[in-house]
């Protein structure tokens, strides 16, 4: 079999392998992206592009989120494109006392790191959001500065780069297994030939537990089969992305729902609206979305937004979708693997995009960085999971 030989090999052509593999090749190595299908072909294909910091785990994720938030003043220059990044604000709309009182409690902590956020009686919610009906409603959780980009113009934006800088990309092309000797990485195995590399970097998303069976590892990362929908363009335009504050009210469950939605409405600078979403934890890592699930996201979007009542629906999607039980991230080198790095199962991923790959670079080419990696260790135990 063929064995093609470079420096690092990453794993998962989605938002943050296509980040990694361009801030690797930029540090000056020989780098392969590999990818299952094609570029974005799981859940970085089927999201918003949500700049977001209104979900961020606060025990330990807001030193990376506020970090990566601040990459995106400067991410068009670097990579000189404009990946269609603009800024917005969010709303977290309050249905019960026990809601409120959740999102009033995050205030103090997200204020410390520097993060505007307020809590807005039902009553003004007009004059920040015309189009939503407040009537149901305490309230919400407003944070004023929050941003979108387009999903595939980041990613493709990072390739054109890295490729330019002479990142091998391999599409439709299955990591099958590791190659090891001496206790460390030696490369990747696939029906198209070795890869030999000293680093490895996974960035697989919901694909990950499978990686874990072939090194022997039982990396604790679920998935939801999450879907949404997508309208024909709106005659308005939403000032801000719209969530319900119930994704807060248990953790364990509030992003694994049945058959009911949860709203999460965005829309895209061209007028369409991106309408969620129905989750179900699966085993399923196929992309076919569900009547019931479609239908259940129609139904709550009519009930917060009236006008969308007459609009067409353009198509739907599903894909499966990593979570944590502690809402962190699997990030950082796999102990008894040298040369094994995962980033995956991110809570927020495209804010963290830019960060991800820089950090990736740094322990890569130094062995450090100067982010606290120690809270997302693929080593830790997660309560609850079974």
């Amino acid at each position: 079999m063929s064995q093609q030989n470079y420096d690092v090999v990453v794993v998962g052509a989605g938002y943050i392998g296509c980040s990694v593999a361009y801030h690797l090749t930029k540090a000056g190595l020989r780098v392969a992206l590999l990818d299952r299908g094609g570029v974005a072909a799981g859940a970085s294909r089927a999201n918003y592009g949500n700049v977001q910091i209104q979900d961020a785990e606060l025990a330990h994720s807001l030193p990376m989120i506020t970090a990566g938030y601040a990459r995106f003043a400067t991410l068009a220059d670097e990579l000189g494109e404009t990946v269609a990044y603009r800024r917005l604000g969010s709303l977290l709309l309050i249905e019960t006392e026990a809601q409120w009182q959740t999102m009033a409690d995050r205030l103090p902590t997200l204020r410390a790191a520097g993060i505007a956020a307020e809590m807005v009686p039902a009553q003004h919610l007009p004059e920040l959001e015309p189009q939503l009906d407040p009537r149901p409603l305490l309230g919400a959780c407003y944070h004023p500065h929050e941003g979108q980009v387009y999903p595939f113009g980041l990613m493709w934006a990072y390739l054109r780069q890295a490729r330019r800088l002479g990142l091998a990309l391999h599409l439709h092309t299955p990591v099958i297994g590791f190659e090891m000797g001496g206790g460390k990485i030696r490369g990747v195995t696939t029906p198209r030939g070795n890869f030999g590399a000293a680093t490895v970097i996974l960035t697989t998303g919901a694909w990950t537990p499978q990686f874990a069976q072939m090194l022997d590892r039982k990396w604790q990362i679920p998935h939801v089969h999450g879907q949404a929908l997508v309208t024909e363009t709106a005659p308005w335009q939403l000032q801000n992305h719209l969530a319900s504050a119930a994704f807060f009210e248990d953790v364990e469950s509030a992003e694994i729902s049945g058959p009911d939605a949860v709203l999460a409405i965005s829309q895209s600078a061209s007028g369409h609206l991106l309408l969620g979403e129905a989750a179900q934890v699966t085993d399923d890592l196929g992309s076919t979305a569900t009547p019931a699930g479609q239908a259940a996201i129609a139904r709550l979007t009519r009930q917060a937004l009236p006008a969308t009542g007459s609009l067409r629906v353009l198509r739907g999607w599903a894909a499966p979708v990593a979570f944590t039980l502690d809402g962190l991230p699997y990030f950082g080198p796999v102990a008894g693997f040298d040369g094994l790095i995962l980033a995956t199962a991110f809570k927020s991923t495209v804010i963290v995009t830019p960060l991800v790959g820089e950090i990736v670079a740094q322990l890569v080419v130094s062995g450090h960085t100067g982010l606290d990696l120690t809270p997302f260790s693929p080593e830790r135990l997660v309560a609850g999971y079974g």
